[in-house]
C-alpha cells in the first residue's frame, strides 16, 4: 500500500470518527466501479464526490493495495450499489466540518505532468510565423 493511501485511510477513520462524515473525490477510469448506477458522462469528465456516513455505508473494507469496497447509498431512495474504489483512482480526502482536505501528491504529479506534456504539443504545433531561431552554439566557447 502506498503512504498516501496509508495516510488517507487513517484521515477517513478519524474523521468518520470525529465529524461523522467524509468526503472521497474519485476519478474515472475503468478499474472503479458504482454498482449498475455507473457513472454519469460529467462524472466522467469531472471525476465524483462521494459522502461517506455512518448511515449511508455498510461494510467498508481497505485492501492491501488500498483499494475500497463498500456498499453505498445513491439517489432519493437511497438505492444500495455495490462499490470498488481503485487505490490509483482515489484523488483526495476532505471533511468541509473538520476543514481538512488531503490531496493526493503523486495524483497532482501525473495530472500536472500530463497538462505539460499536453501544453508543450500544442506549442510545437504552433510555430510564430515570423519567429528566428538563434543556435546557442555560437555563444559557447
Amino acid at each position: 500500500m502506498k503512504n498516501q493511501i496509508k495516510y488517507l485511510k487513517n484521515l477517513f477513520y478519524e474523521l468518520l470518527n470525529d465529524c461523522g462524515r467524509v468526503f472521497i473525490v474519485v476519478k474515472y477510469s475503468d478499474r472503479t466501479t458504482l454498482g449498475d448506477r455507473g457513472f454519469t458522462d460529467e462524472e466522467k469528465e469531472k471525476g465524483i464526490i462521494l459522502i461517506f456516513k455512518h448511515k449511508n455505508h455498510r461494510p467498508l473494507q481497505w485492501t492491501e493495495d488500498g483499494s475500497i469496497i463498500t456498499t453505498l447509498a445513491f439517489g432519493v431512495n437511497n438505492r444500495p450499489e455495490n462499490c470498488f474504489l481503485h487505490c490509483d483512482d482515489i484523488v483526495a480526502v476532505y471533511s468541509p466540518d473538520a476543514r481538512v482536505k488531503f490531496d493526493r501528491w503523486d495524483m497532482w504529479n501525473m495530472e500536472n505532468s500530463s497538462k505539460v506534456t499536453k501544453g508543450s504539443k500544442k506549442l510545437e504545433k504552433e510555430k510564430l510565423p515570423n519567429s528566428k531561431i538563434v543556435s546557442l552554439d555560437s555563444f559557447r566557447k
